[in-house]
């Protein structure tokens, strides 16, 4: 028979020869986690991909005392499940000051997830953050803006959540004069969230625009085509919204003036 010690050395040379983390808990084990790090962290310290682990609220826990992530620069945690908890334990950490580019696809955050995430005295240096599908809401989108550290963001996407023109409402006030990359495809805008977007003058500097499906018509996607708010804009994806004729006609004479990429099917 096993005894507990010895089913624990497995469990590490599994995770360090596998990378793959089973389902009955174990994430829990700091010295899973650990192996975890070790395996999946760059040969520089710099980039940590720990994507599609489901290490869970327990996993993040541990993982937000591995002194290894005091050099990470890049941390990759889509599909974890870390969810509000474990969301406030890596944001306490000591060790993710020097993160730039944070990836939270999936994890299911909520609107509190984001607070301790805004509220964190350690995460100040984001340049690129990735909320992707973590039920983050227009509370938590004002929370987010509100907060003097995210306004150097350079991309900052938000597909797949509970925006709506509430929402955009509080982000188009704001001055993020560094944004280059915004995503809001996948939540409910409406017309009159993309014609907020259309007007402001709060995103100079980008290039890249996503709001598919989001309930716009003619009505919203007319005026963000015709708009020159944005000089620099290289990609405007409004597909999978209820579009007309309107909009072609709108993206034929846009692209004559100066051409830029357009997806509205």
């Amino acid at each position: 028979m096993w005894n507990l010690i010895s089913f624990n050395k497995f469990v590490v040379r599994f995770v360090l020869f596998t990378g793959v983390i089973l389902s009955f808990g174990i994430a829990e084990s700091t010295e899973v986690i650990a192996a975890l790090v070790k395996k999946r962290l760059s040969t520089d310290g710099t980039v940590l991909d720990l994507g599609g682990l489901k290490i869970g609220i327990a996993g993040a826990k541990k993982l937000a005392k591995i002194e290894a992530l005091s050099n990470v620069q890049v941390l990759l945690l889509q599909g974890n499940k870390i969810q509000y908890k474990g969301m406030k334990a890596l944001a306490k950490s000591p060790f993710v000051k020097n993160i730039k580019h944070l990836d939270l696809w999936g994890n299911y955050l909520g609107d509190m997830g984001v607070k301790a995430l805004v509220d964190s005295p350690n995460f100040n240096n984001l340049e690129n953050l990735k909320l992707w599908k973590n039920e983050v809401g227009d509370d938590g989108l004002e929370l987010l803006i509100d907060s003097p550290k995210f306004k150097n963001l350079k991309t900052l996407l938000l597909n797949n959540n509970f925006i709506t023109e509430r929402g955009v409402g509080y982000l188009v006030k704001v001055d993020f004069s560094s944004l280059e990359t915004l995503g809001l495809f996948r939540n409910a805008i409406g017309d009159n969230g993309a014609l907020q977007l259309a007007a402001t003058d709060n995103l100079p500097k980008l290039k890249v625009l996503y709001v598919g499906e989001n309930t716009v018509t003619d009505v919203g996607s007319v005026p963000l085509i015709k708009s020159f708010k944005f000089p620099d804009l290289e990609l405007l994806d409004l597909s999978l919204n209820s579009l007309g004729k309107k909009t072609v006609k709108a993206v034929f004479k846009r692209n004559k003036k100066r051409p830029i990429q357009i997806i509205y099917r």
